[in-house]
């Protein structure tokens, strides 16, 4: 993080040249390069999910189950990430779905 430096110059300006009666140069301003661009990237939102005990565990032995096999820890938003991607790709039919238990039959159901 970059420190701002009060200067005399910056505090009062030119009124201090007016009351004193000194004549200094103007400063000269410094050259800067312009901020280099943000990355193209796809809009991003978040999401809030609300997980059992059980599930969220068996996120988190996810996670260390990469680490541990030689891998990178993974977080558990990547791991909700990929499994989104994931079922998009098989295109999982939920018309006509009316409880929890019949969804997740039909998730089982295209993981295999």
């Amino acid at each position: 993080m970059k420190r701002v430096s009060i200067t005399q110059e910056l505090a009062y300006g030119a009124a201090l040249d007016r009351f004193t009666g000194t004549e200094r140069p103007a400063p000269t301003p410094k050259k800067s390069k312009p901020p280099a661009p943000p990355p193209a990237e796809t809009a991003v939102i978040k999401l809030s999910v609300f997980l059992q005990h059980g599930e969220d565990t068996y996120l988190e032995s996810l996670s260390s189950s990469a680490k541990f096999s030689g891998g990178k820890k993974l977080s558990k938003t990547r791991l909700i990430e990929a499994m989104v991607r994931a079922f998009r790709r098989s295109r999982l039919d939920v018309r006509g779905v009316k409880t929890d238990e019949e969804l997740l039959k039909r998730v089982i159901a295209q993981l295999r």
